[in-house]
């Protein structure tokens, strides 16, 4: 439709539909390779990762979570050497747990299902046999450890607005290395604090931001 919609523009719709379809499959195959990145696999295994990316997707909305800190504490999951079929839900989310806002969120239902989801993805990973400490600096070099939060952004501009630029140079330093343990700026990684929940600019910006 969107083709036959332009075709005063392109005249020729074959080559135009042509690359719309190569754009989608490129894209769907950067997604799963990113994916698979994130999650700390080789690669895409279209097999076993496409339902275990989408359940994770889905277990991901059932309880606020920062996503930035659960993908980087998603690499200190480990069974190390032991069955994942014998560690207990709350074992499993323990390295998580800093990456939830609200506990009480996370229901008796909730945590059964997300227990079930890690020891699916533990049996992934034993397939490819990676030490935990390769499999932990892997994941770490592509889920950023910094990102430029609203609050601190925020921040930065109430600052500067009154003259102080001190907090835009920290923040252009800290985010030069996103990805690298800095220290001294633990608290740069921390969840967006309760006061910014609902704060102009703070919990979420507009468009013209």
């Amino acid at each position: 439709q969107l083709a036959n919609a332009l075709y005063p523009l392109i005249e020729t719709v074959e080559p135009f539909e042509a690359g719309l379809e190569r754009y989608g499959r490129s894209y769907q195959e950067g997604w799963q390779r990113m994916m698979a990145q994130k999650l700390g696999f080789s690669s895409f295994d279209p097999e076993t990762d496409e339902a275990l990316i989408s359940d994770l997707l889905s277990i991901l909305t059932m309880a606020e979570t920062d996503m930035t800190i659960f993908f980087r504490r998603l690499s200190r999951v480990s069974a190390e050497g032991r069955d994942p079929s014998a560690l207990g839900d709350d074992a499993l989310m323990a390295p998580l747990m800093e990456a939830y806002y609200v506990p009480g969120q996370l229901t008796p239902s909730l945590r059964i299902l997300t227990g079930r989801w890690l020891r699916r993805y533990l049996d992934r990973l034993a397939r490819e046999n990676i030490p935990q400490a390769v499999r932990r600096r892997r994941m770490n070099t592509v889920n950023p450890k910094y990102v430029l939060r609203n609050y601190m952004a925020q921040m930065a501009i109430d600052q500067a607005e009154a003259g102080d630029y001190t907090r835009i140079h920290e923040l252009l330093d800290l985010l030069r290395h996103p990805y690298d343990t800095q220290p001294g700026q633990e608290r740069f990684a921390r969840k967006r604090p309760d006061w910014a929940r609902n704060r102009p600019g703070c919990s979420m910006l507009s468009c013209s931001s």
